[in-house]
């Protein structure tokens, strides 16, 4: 069966199915990478999802309108099967928190920097290539970003300013310990941008796993303005940017740097707010005094 369903891709299947890729969020950009890599041929995926198919993601999903109210994760493992019954699929309905094995790939899809955050530290700690994939605005703008770790920068590197943003208010933080208020809102969007957004990871993909000569270490980052008018990016054209080293998290002369600065702040702060047990508040004089009786008289006492 396989030798038929991969004859118009035989020499990427023979890449493909012998990898173990890892897909985290499972959303519109996810759900569309889940199967573009079912179609190429890969042998093993990691699925990992922890919410199920709503309603509204339905116009621009790889799932229709059967897998609502169900885990995207284990739908996403029914759809591989009928395109890829040779690929083995693990879905998980649950946040991410590592994997019970290995893989030679992680594709983060994940709307949440929180979450992006945890994936780049198990890549980093497990020597394991990443490729993070997000949009702007209105799926007008594709960004892209692969790490190798001990060659490139890191997630953190370029996307660390991320742990600032404002994002609007929810109420479930107040209510729900495992609400993540680091991931972004959903936003409107076209599928046929996505399948763009996805698309051109996939050439990263295929970088990364040795079939195409399209990397280097230095640009990293890819960004391509699909439909934005007002963006400074060219339009429909590839545009590559280099991200700097320089996060605690990879390099290790930061984190030096930042314990340093943090030690340093935490003398000055404390050199102010030292408290001798022993020293007196006030001045033992008649008018000290004095103003320690009135405050009495209205039940202070210092």
């Amino acid at each position: 069966m396989s030798q038929t369903v991969f004859a118009r891709n035989p020499k990427e299947h023979d890449v493909f199915s012998s990898l173990h890729m890892a897909v985290v969020g499972l959303g519109t950009i996810g759900g569309a990478l889940v199967d573009i890599l079912a179609r190429t041929g890969v042998g093993t995926l990691t699925l990992i999802d922890p919410e199920d198919l709503g309603a509204e993601n339905v116009g621009r999903h790889i799932l229709g309108c059967r897998s609502v109210a169900k885990s995207k994760a284990q739908e996403l493992a029914l759809h591989v099967a009928g395109i890829n019954p040779d690929c083995r699929v693990e879905a998980y309905k649950e946040r991410f928190e590592g994997f019970p094995e290995r893989p030679d790939l992680i594709l983060c899809a994940a709307d949440s920097f929180q979450c992006a955050s945890l994936v780049n530290g198990y890549a980093l700690r497990e020597n394991v290539p990443a490729v993070y994939s997000a949009v702007w605005g209105e799926a007008s703008v594709a960004e892209i970003l692969y790490v190798i770790p001990g060659k490139t920068p890191c997630y953190e590197c370029y996307a660390g300013f991320r742990r600032n943003v404002e994002i609007p208010s929810d109420a479930r933080k107040y209510a729900d310990p495992n609400f993540d208020d680091t991931r972004l809102p959903g936003q409107a969007g076209l599928w046929a941008n996505i399948l763009m957004v996805a698309g051109l990871e996939f050439q990263v993909i295929l970088g990364l796993v040795g079939l195409r000569n399209t990397l280097d270490d230095r640009d990293t980052l890819w960004l391509m303005n699909i439909s934005d008018p007002r963006c400074g990016l060219q339009r429909l054209a590839l545009t590559l940017g280099e991200v700097r080293k320089g996060c605690a998290v990879c390099d290790k002369s930061c984190l030096e740097e930042l314990l340093r600065k943090n030690l340093t702040e935490e003398d000055s702060a404390g050199a102010s707010l030292r408290f001798d047990p022993s020293e007196k508040m006030f001045e033992d004089t008649e008018e000290a005094r004095q103003a320690l009786s009135e405050l009495a008289k209205r039940g202070i006492f210092i």
